[in-house]
């Protein structure tokens, strides 16, 4: 409950300090006496949009501050001591600040809030029911049971979860796949390449050989020649001189340790002879054996240079590769369980789906009777309030749908009204003048308030356009509102003040040369005479007097 709202150089308020009850309390004044100011007031420190102009001339800044009080801890666990305080700060720079409780907030967050606290509806406004929004909200909170928003809540996110699985699970198979093919051609190079260590040395060796063959013949056949001619190789010329040390040994048998030695190094020299002889036998010269060499080294340094690794490493990458290409199970088996998983949950989304859309489509049906009937109590003896449930334009698609579903469900509800005889009628946010909107605004509130958990709601010129048996109606179906939660309404009809708990009259005065606003709490004669100023102007008669009077005691 709003039980308090000060006002400080708001545009002509310089300082307003107003005071709320329960029930129903009616706002007054003549035209232009400030009115639209407070509720103007009040929707700023709700959250709304600001604006240097609202400044009051001279201030440096405007400040608006409102307590609300007794509300449900359930709803408002924020809240202590069942209280909260709010703040709106707007500079003459047009910038904006907000506290909650003298915690700063942002906008958006005391907007939030804001629309917890308080619905307001003046007539160039739509009030949160009206925003199409909340018109499933309002359906469902009208006749739909909260458990079977539940099971669709848990089967639409249960769809949204399987559906992501398998579609990462899938795009992690393709990605793997790429990458195993990747791998594969990498592990067929190398093992096509028949790699083995020592090999590039191997041929390296070979490759100097052979391509120079012709000199090796050359200079190993000389030095065959110098170890083996019979007449003047070394063989021949150390075994000529152990015979002579032999001769010689018979004389001093000294010089035998030189004989040996010298045996030693002739067998030597044969011996070396004969390994260099066969060393010349196996040169060949062969030109295609020198190209195979050549091809076979430019494969293994392509590889050295593509993989950036040596001859060993590229031996144990291909080794690596051959693992890996080889291992991994076959995932179509667990992608099989994923799209199971999936149709399950979309069956059992469907199913939610359907016993929701059944239970709305009966829920907006009864809505729609019971707002008409309102209405017409209202002052609207031809109007028609019907709820179109429409398919979303975006969202989830089932198999078998047509039409996309969305967190929310299988539809979205507009409010619909028809307030004349031949007129097709249209969105209620689109067609209806202020008073109507008003009226409808009234409808809906009777009709849902057992559901609505806002416990304040404002309206600001309701009975724009009625008079007479409708702003009777008027009048009492809000005292009948006021019942269940806090009503504020702007009114220039006394039938409807008349009706309320407690009346607030604003006046516009000139002080020093500078217009300001006052509030004024009426009681008594005081509010005897405001209500017949409301019905005949200044200097009101006795009878309007007495009709006032008639009003207050609640007999006419």
């Amino acid at each position: 409950m709003l039980s308090e709202l000060r006002i400080e150089n708001l545009a002509l308020v310089e300082m307003l300090h107003l005071e709320f009850g329960a029930g129903l309390t009616a706002l007054t004044g003549e035209t232009g006496a400030g009115k639209s100011l407070v509720i103007g007031a009040l929707d700023l420190v709700l959250g709304a949009r600001a604006a240097s102009g609202l400044v009051r001339r001279g201030a440096d800044r405007a400040m608006v501050t409102a307590r609300f009080e007794d509300l449900d801890p359930a709803l408002f666990p924020e809240a202590e001591e069942g209280a909260i305080v709010l703040r709106r700060a707007v500079g003459s720079d047009g910038r904006s600040r907000a506290w909650v409780d003298d915690r700063p907030v942002s906008v958006g967050n005391l907007r939030a809030l804001g629309t917890r606290l308080a619905d307001l509806h003046g007539q160039h406004e739509q009030q949160n029911v009206l925003r199409r929004e909340t018109h499933l909200e309002a359906v469902d909170a009208f006749g739909v049971e909260a458990s079977l928003r539940d099971v669709y809540a848990d089967a639409w996110l249960r769809t949204r979860e399987t559906r992501e699985a398998r579609d990462a699970f899938a795009e992690a198979v393709r990605r793997d796949a790429a990458e195993r093919e990747f791998l594969h051609q990498q592990y067929r190079e190398l093992e096509d390449a028949e790699l083995r260590a020592g090999e590039e040395e191997d041929l390296e060796r070979e490759h100097r050989v052979s391509a120079h063959s012709e000199r090796l013949r050359e200079l190993v056949g000389e030095a065959t020649e110098d170890l083996t001619d019979e007449d003047g190789g070394a063989a021949a010329r150390l075994g000529h001189a152990e015979r002579r040390l032999r001769e010689a040994a018979r004389h001093d048998p000294a010089l035998e340790p030189l004989i040996r030695d010298l045996e030693a190094a002739r067998l030597t020299a044969e011996e070396t002879g004969r390994e260099v002889a066969q060393y010349l036998d196996s040169l060949e010269s062969d030109p295609r054996r020198l190209e195979s060499l050549e091809a076979r080294l430019a494969v293994l340094a392509r590889l050295r240079r593509k993989y950036a690794r040596d001859e060993a490493g590229l031996v144990a990458l291909r080794e690596e590769l051959r693992a890996r290409v080889g291992e991994g199970a076959d995932p179509a088996a667990r992608l099989e369980d994923l799209e199971a998983e999936v149709r399950q949950a979309e069956e059992a989304l469907e199913d939610a789906a359907s016993a929701l859309s059944d239970a709305r489509s009966k829920a907006a049906a009864r809505l729609g009777r019971e707002v008409t009937r309102e209405l017409r109590g209202l002052g609207m003896a031809d109007a028609r309030f019907t709820v179109r449930l429409e398919a979303p334009a975006q969202g989830l698609t089932l198999p078998g749908r047509t039409a996309p579903v969305t967190a929310r469900g299988a539809e979205t509800a507009v409010f619909l009204l028809a307030a004349n005889p031949g007129e097709p009628g249209g969105p209620v946010d689109e067609v209806a003048s202020g008073g109507e909107a008003s009226r409808v605004m009234l409808a809906l509130k009777t009709v849902l308030h057992r559901t609505d958990p806002v416990g304040l709601t404002v309206f600001d010129e309701i009975d724009a356009g009625i008079g007479g048996l409708v702003a009777d109606q008027v009048g009492k179906r809000l005292a009948a509102l006021s019942r269940e939660r806090q009503v504020v309404v702007v009114t220039h009809l006394p039938v409807i003040a008349g009706r309320a708990d407690a009346h607030l009259a604003l006046r516009k005065r000139s002080r020093g040369g500078r217009t300001a606003v006052t509030a004024e709490a009426l009681a008594g004669e005081d509010r005897e005479r405001e209500l017949a100023r409301m019905m005949a102007g200044e200097g009101a008669s006795e009878d309007a007097r007495r009709t006032a009077r008639t009003l207050l005691r609640g007999d006419g």
